[in-house]
């Protein structure tokens, strides 16, 4: 088997720093939706609660700054930021964040579909979320997405472009795949 029978959205996939700001259109957002919603979920709970915060808005700017100073470099330039969020409280936790997991990735998939391009993060500051885009406080922030058009690569800084040009690579499969038994050699 080899990587060309795998669709090609996740292939394409990657976690990109080079956005446009462009405006994502009432359609795309539409169909992001569409397809996040129909994600699998335990029980068909759907426990996502997503805030998409569009550039135009008036908390974008405030969002970016919650941000981790690494993120905030280039997240500045997509065209929405989508909050995932849960309930926070420990009664089936982890089905919740294997659902939201699932919700977010077919929200990239999508998006990668449209032509748009995406990255999850996993660095912001927590209340300062909650804050500015109104999160109460018994949700729990899982992650936020950036989403939008591919911007001009010339455009970006050394660091960012450096970045931008790396290979996406994996593994290779016995690193993180075996039958049957656990490996004796993983960690």
């Amino acid at each position: 088997m080899d990587k060309k029978s795998v669709i090609p959205e996740i292939l394409k996939r990657r976690s990109h720093v080079c956005f446009s700001g462009e405006t994502l259109t009432s359609d795309e957002i539409d169909i992001l939706i569409e397809a996040s919603k129909w994600a699998p979920s335990s029980r068909n709970g759907q426990p996502w609660r997503i805030v998409i915060v569009r550039k135009e808005g008036s908390t974008f700017d405030q969002l970016v700054k919650s941000l981790n100073e690494g993120n905030q470099e280039w997240a500045i330039d997509a065209s929405a930021l989508v909050v995932f969020t849960i309930n926070n409280d420990s009664k089936g936790l982890h089905k919740r964040f294997l659902d939201i997991g699932f919700c977010g990735q077919n929200m990239m998939l999508q998006a990668e579909k449209l032509g748009l391009i995406s990255h999850p993060m996993g660095g912001w500051r927590e209340n300062q979320v909650k804050t500015a885009v109104e999160i109460p406080a018994d949700k729990h922030v899982v992650f936020i997405l950036a989403l939008g058009k591919a911007g001009n690569p010339q455009n970006l800084n050394p660091n960012l472009s450096e970045r931008h040009g790396a290979p996406r690579t994996r593994n290779s499969n016995e690193v993180n795949f075996c039958f049957d038994k656990w490996k004796d050699n993983w960690d």
